[in-house]
């Protein structure tokens, strides 16, 4: 593909570089915050090769391009963002089209918080994805070896990285939060630093209780999403409310720490630790049962759709820290397993010469690898008979894994986050080894594949274009 055309095009569909106020991108969306979307050709904008989709939050759009493509779509588009002079695009806008402008994007905002919400939540995981991949892969790859009886210096290499992600998740986390609201991330990341020091005797954080009061700094990725993301709001009130600019570089930080770090010490650590067990203890008795497994890995796919499955990022932290593994993130997986089923039932289907068996070989590759959204958007969802035989084969996996659960083969991630596709098996782990969780897991992944096949094949085709 002509990378350069592309992002001509998506330029001048999305009402050009004046209503682009920026852009981004993830594993597999170019993501491009709008001006005025009323400027924004939306249909045009889907009909771009190599898009399989387009998906709106507010006034962010995400053009789906898939793995690989997308990182060459974001640098074309930067290119020609970059090299293109603001005079070259149009005259200024009257002030009765900045109002309009104004008037849009604010009405955009208002009709979509949650969603404008989630959007920036996501904002918080997405960069740390790769890490969460790579670094639970290596760990299970180490454990899968000890477990084999293979030991070396290449063994205790391979498994630092996981433990360097452990150990300093939090400080990320914190530091992506306070940006993606707004704040400032070294802000986020100190006050994360607060959960992870120690108290007491020998404590590194100097204190041993706070005016009178024990500190127990518990609570988790709850408590600093909470604290962060309260920082990054009362941040920004304070600089624009009480800040004089030629101290504000000095004044809103040691405002903004003294004033959270109270709220942290007082009253978020105490609260959060109890909403974090209580999260825990409710998916924890979800995942260990059919129903509760068939209800989580078939509505998981419209959760991705909604842009809200970076919410359960918190939840899998919390399995990983009080269970030793995140027991909810292949439930999950069998959502993209039930669609790659689909897929496969639709392409048997389909016309040899058909486009649409031309876009599930683009596709399914990435969706046995865990990545989904090519065949979401590029293959069922326009479909609709087959999102929900989709969603529905990977409901019968998440049964079958919560059935493998009740008779005591429970298995997990050995991280937060991993690949949810065959590469993800690297990285499962189990009471009774590694080895275990790998043909558990895989098991699981066969079962959604099948059930997704033979539910879009029987019930998923009939009255629907295969062309």
């Amino acid at each position: 593909m002509d990378y350069k055309k592309i992002a001509e095009k998506i330029m001048k569909l999305a009402g050009e570089k004046k209503n682009i106020c920026g852009y981004t991108s993830c594993m597999t969306r170019l993501r491009i915050s709008v001006k005025n979307l009323e400027k924004v050709d939306l249909e045009g904008l889907k009909a771009i090769e190599g898009v399989l989709g387009l998906n709106q939050n507010g006034d962010e759009l995400q053009l789906i391009f898939g793995p690989g493509k997308v990182k060459k779509a974001y640098t074309a588009l930067d290119e020609l963002y970059k090299s293109t002079a603001e005079n070259q695009i149009g005259e200024k806008e009257s002030f009765q089209e900045t109002v309009k402008n104004q008037k849009s994007t604010v009405k955009a905002r208002r009709t979509s918080k949650f969603q404008g919400f989630m959007a920036k939540f996501s904002n918080i995981f997405v960069p740390l994805i790769p890490g969460f991949i790579a670094a639970g892969m290596l760990a299970g790859l180490a454990g899968l070896c000890r477990e084999l009886n293979i030991t070396g210096d290449w063994v205790d290499y391979i498994s630092v990285f996981n433990k360097s992600l452990t150990k300093f998740m939090y400080i990320m986390i914190g530091f992506n939060a306070a940006k993606a609201f707004g704040g400032s991330g070294v802000i986020g990341g100190m006050l994360s630093g607060l959960f992870l020091l120690g108290y007491g005797d020998g404590g590194n954080s100097g204190m041993t209780e706070f005016f009178g009061r024990t500190i127990e700094p518990r609570g988790g990725m709850i408590g600093i999403l909470f604290t962060t993301i309260i920082a990054a709001k009362f941040e920004i009130f304070i600089r624009e409310k009480f800040s004089w600019e030629p101290t504000d570089i000095i004044t809103t930080p040691i405002i903004t720490l003294l004033a959270m770090g109270t709220l942290a010490y007082t009253l978020i650590m105490p609260l959060s630790f109890k909403l974090f067990g209580l999260m825990n203890y409710a998916f924890a008795n979800l995942n260990g049962n059919p129903i509760g497994g068939g209800i989580l890995a078939g509505l998981f796919l419209p959760s991705v759709m909604m842009g809200i499955h970076q919410g359960f990022v918190p939840v899998y932290q919390g399995l990983l820290q009080t269970t030793g593994m995140n027991s909810l993130f292949p439930i999950l997986a069998m959502a993209g397993a039930g669609q790659v089923g689909a897929a496969l039932a639709l392409y048997v289907k389909s016309p040899k010469e058909s486009s649409l068996r031309e876009n599930i070989r683009g596709a399914i590759v990435p969706g046995f690898l865990g990545i989904g959204e090519p065949l979401i958007y590029g293959v069922t969802l326009p479909r609709v008979k087959p999102f929900f035989t989709s969603m529905a084969g990977g409901a019968i996996g998440g049964i079958y894994i919560g059935i493998m659960s009740q008779i005591g083969f429970t298995f997990g991630l050995n991280t937060v986050f991993g690949s949810s596709g065959i590469l993800g098996s690297f990285a499962m782990t189990s009471k009774s080894g590694v080895l275990t969780a790998i043909i558990l897991y895989m098991s699981a992944l066969g079962v959604a594949y099948i059930s997704g096949f033979i539910l879009t094949y029987l019930f998923g085709c009939k009255n629907v274009d295969l062309s």
